[in-house]
């Protein structure tokens, strides 16, 4: 299976690669060159969420074979103050991190289905906990996360094309040294979320729009 991953630069994009690329070919959009060796092949598409379409123009300049499958692990995380003290710029920032790019993920998967024929792409996208409970500091991603669903099934709505799917990690992933895991906070490792991603992607139709990954 041929997987574009966008967000493939960070800790979780980079760790899906890593457990995936034995078995799968794996391509990764990126905005700048990684100095470092990759376990993906970076694709360089530094406005790749102003202009989805570009994406879809570089893969062909490439000469990529067809996607299979595309994984949205954008966005981050942090603990700040609260969101309405942050201010609208921060906000409007956060928005570009994550709804904005998830937008522009599945604009790629459409416009890749398109180019491709009838086959439909598998599309998944990653969401956490902050999605369904209100998490205090975070509260931009909460908003954004909850969204990122009805996102996902307005989009499901409206084509044929594409399947749409999303994993919602109910537990911080481990090895990610922004997370505050004082009180015996259990995690999930990524072994464990590629497992759950690689079987949702190779089998769509077995499974609901939105899933949860529990400890």
């Amino acid at each position: 299976m041929h997987i574009l991953i966008f967000g493939a630069s960070g800790h979780v994009g980079s760790g899906l690669a890593q457990n995936l690329s034995a078995d799968h070919r794996i391509t990764g959009i990126v905005r700048s060159q990684p100095e470092a060796k990759t376990p993906y092949t970076p694709v360089v598409v530094p406005e790749w969420v102003e202009r989805p379409q570009t994406v879809v123009d570089e893969l062909g300049r490439v000469g990529t074979p067809p996607v299979d499958a595309v994984i949205a692990a954008v966005g981050g995380w942090y603990v700040d103050i609260s969101m309405i003290a942050r201010g609208v710029d921060s906000f409007d920032a956060d928005y570009g991190s994550y709804l904005r790019g998830h937008f522009a993920a599945c604009a790629v998967s459409e416009a890749l289905a398109e180019a491709g024929g009838s086959d439909r792409i598998r599309h998944l996208t990653l969401n956490g906990v902050a999605s369904v409970e209100p998490c205090a500091g975070s509260g931009a991603i909460s908003v954004f996360g909850a969204a990122q669903e009805m996102l996902l099934r307005v989009a499901a709505e409206e084509t044929d094309s594409v399947h749409y799917r999303e994993l919602k990690v109910m537990a911080p992933i481990a090895g990610d040294d922004r997370n505050d895991l004082s009180g015996g906070v259990e995690t999930i490792g990524l072994t464990t979320v590629a497992e759950a991603v690689i079987d949702i992607v190779s089998r769509p139709e077995d499974h609901e729009l939105s899933t949860q990954l529990n400890v």
